[in-house]
């Protein structure tokens, strides 16, 4: 008895977070008649949520590290741009699926590539100049987007080969969505390497104490520009699933993701100000904001341009919890 109440508070956060994620599909399919809880919509939840979530583990190891990555949009939607635009360069018209799938593979090293150096640049600017992450991100982001909108002048780069689209829209034995495979696979490698290696334990000191940090012989410099290369890269697998689910790629696709992936990461129990944040609790953030972008797409009398609003005072409403919360343990 004493195991389960010391894991039970332990894990306060992720047993707060399983039960909104239960309230919040036992409201949606009550106020829906049933309509939300179907195969059809979980399938839908499950299809959508990478795309959101893989920029999510991005913020979450700025956020982690102690800064915040405001570029992440803007790197999925450049690496996404170039991404497509290079596809349609070299694949050639009669490729059979073997060269198709490696042609592809080739784009998403490119990619990866593309996202680290975004990833790195904004990195340096944080660690080797000294710019506040805030004001170096949203500098790099302007960047970065201006860089997509001037490469296509604002226009969509359509008539992709249809292998991305197929691989995104692929299901597993007719089921499981490819995307939250990949969803899956993205947040295995950061649990590992936030958990079991020297990165992810620096990663984590950085933003725990910064100051003792510098004063312990590390390289924190290197530390937090590889931080933001990571979430440069993990940027770059959202831009490549957004296109593939578009078919299409544009400068603007990841617009509404920037606030719910600092909400997802405050929701998580993620520390804006570092060193505190595990997977799990991100597992299951991200999950239940699909779940609600989801449930209030079934609404027709929501338009959403409210979405924005929806998020921000949810976002502002997680953070007066956190602070009050920690407020009292701190006095007792």
């Amino acid at each position: 008895m004493n195991r389960i109440t010391n894991y039970i508070q332990k894990e306060s956060n992720n047993v707060k977070l399983l039960l909104m994620l239960f309230l919040s599909l036992l409201v949606l399919t009550i106020a829906t008649k049933g309509q939300f809880f179907s195969l059809n919509q979980m399938q839908l939840v499950a299809y959508l949520f990478p795309e959101m979530g893989v920029l999510a583990l991005g913020m979450m190891l700025a956020m982690i590290s102690g800064g915040i990555d405001l570029s992440v949009v803007a790197v999925a939607d450049l690496t996404g741009i170039l991404s497509c635009m290079l596809l349609k360069m070299i694949m050639p018209a009669d490729a059979s699926l073997a060269t198709q799938i490696f042609v592809l593979l080739v784009i998403l090293l490119c990619s990866l590539a593309m996202g680290a150096i975004c990833g790195i640049f904004t990195g340096s600017l944080i660690a080797r100049i000294g710019i506040p992450a805030m004001v170096a991100t949203l500098g790099a982001s302007d960047i970065i987007l201006g860089l997509a909108v001037g490469i296509t002048n604002g226009s969509s780069v359509k008539e992709l080969p249809p292998i991305l689209n197929e691989v995104v829209n692929y299901r597993v034995f007719g089921v499981i969505p490819s995307t939250t495979l990949i969803f899956a696979a993205c947040a295995g490698v950061i649990a590992f390497l936030l958990n079991k290696t020297a990165l992810g334990f620096k990663i984590y000191m950085i933003g725990s104490n910064k100051d003792a940090f510098k004063y312990s012989g590390m390289d924190n410099k290197k530390i937090l520009t590889m931080t933001y290369m990571v979430s440069g890269m993990l940027a770059a697998v959202s831009g490549l699933l957004m296109c593939g689910h578009f078919n299409s790629a544009r400068s603007d696709f990841g617009k509404s993701y920037l606030t719910p992936s600092i909400l997802i990461c405050v929701l998580a129990g993620v520390n804006p100000n570092g060193g505190k944040g595990k997977m799990c609790g991100m597992v299951i953030a991200v999950i239940i904001l699909q779940m609600l972008s989801s449930g209030f797409a079934l609404f027709r009398n929501i338009s959403d341009y409210y979405k924005n609003l929806i998020w921000g005072l949810v976002l502002i409403l997680v953070m007066i919890v956190n602070v009050v919360s920690e407020k009292k343990k701190t006095a007792k």
